[in-house]
């Protein structure tokens, strides 16, 4: 098994996934219990659990797409902290940001304070940028395998497919870019297309997936889909949201009048000069800083309960109620 030492500022923290790094499980400062995976607390909880120790609630993914099996009783299945991508989490675990300073992590899912839009009529445009534009000419991509998302993202895709040209890659469309060649499948993107379809496979409150960030490192706009609020994930004017239009077909026919219009299209990478993307959907430091935050404070580590996880992971987080936009 693979340990992994972090030091955010003086701190120091091990995280491993070899549960026998120690004589005892109980003897972990903190466990972690994944709620994407699948698990049942019956057959996987811990026996044995120390007053010293603080378990902790992970999942990167949305509720539904969680395959742990919760306990039928809640008292079975107790944690003492939550470490999601929900800005409501007691350790803030997204998949990535955008920074203006150089960071790796976000401490907290504070407001951000995006600068305002910067567009100078009279500054030529980047050469480099401008180089990338002038190799495309298709409108959108979107790579896709889930083919029955709840959040019907594919019938918006097919609506859109009657005003604009949408090529799908992946199992729901005749297209192929296969995972082993993420990299060269962007870089593809980029060359080609004006925009890349970053829709969500569920309607979720915070949640934005790492494809919304990895598509924001490339000369490409993402139009975004989701039950986020993403101006508090991505600065304003460099993204497109479908909810903001009233049918598909407005969606498509503003695509369309961006493509003809090089100089408004271009406005959506003004921000590429004052941030960066981050991804952090593997780092945890947060995590560490938790724990050193709470066992310094002189807290009693198992003071605070959740005492129905399912409930408070589960409960009016996800909804098709967040479509706006009407497929037509």
């Amino acid at each position: 098994m693979k340990t992994v030492k972090l030091l955010p500022s003086a701190k120091k923290c091990i995280v491993t996934s070899d549960r026998k790094l120690l004589p005892k499980i109980e003897m972990f400062d903190a466990l972690l219990f994944s709620g994407q995976h699948p698990w049942s607390v019956e057959k996987s909880f811990p026996k044995y659990r120390s007053s010293e120790q603080f378990y902790v609630f992970v999942d990167l993914e949305c509720p539904p797409m969680s395959a742990h099996k919760f306990a039928s009783d809640p008292n079975r299945e107790l944690y003492n902290l939550t470490m999601t991508y929900r800005r409501d989490s007691d350790i803030y675990w997204p998949y990535g940001f955008i920074a203006k300073d150089n960071v790796k992590y976000l401490s907290e899912a504070e407001e951000p304070q995006w600068m305002e839009p910067v567009f100078d009529d009279a500054e030529e445009i980047d050469p480099t940028l401008l180089q990338s534009i002038e190799t495309k000419h298709k409108t959108a991509a979107w790579f896709v395998s889930n083919c029955h998302a709840q959040s019907n993202r594919n019938e918006l895709a097919h609506a859109m497919q009657k005003t604009i040209d949408v090529d799908i890659y992946g199992k729901c469309g005749p297209l192929v870019c296969p995972r082993s060649k993420t990299g060269e499948c962007y870089d593809h993107v980029e060359q080609e297309y004006f925009f890349y379809l970053s829709f969500e496979n569920n309607l979720c409150n915070d949640y934005v997936t790492e494809k919304v960030f990895s598509i924001m490192r490339y000369n490409i706009v993402p139009v975004v889909y989701g039950g986020a609020n993403y101006s508090q994930h991505l600065p304003p004017h460099s993204y497109i949201d479908a909810n903001d239009f009233t049918t598909a077909t407005d969606l498509a026919n503003y695509l369309n009048y961006l493509r003809e219009n090089i100089k408004e299209y271009v406005k959506f990478f003004w921000w590429k000069k004052y941030y960066k993307t981050i991804f952090s959907g593997k780092v945890y430091n947060n995590l560490c800083d938790k724990l050193h935050e709470l066992t310094s404070s002189g807290n009693e580590r198992n003071a605070t309960f959740y005492e129905d996880i399912e409930t408070w992971w589960t409960k009016d987080q996800c909804s098709k109620k967040k479509q706006k936009i009407k497929f037509i």
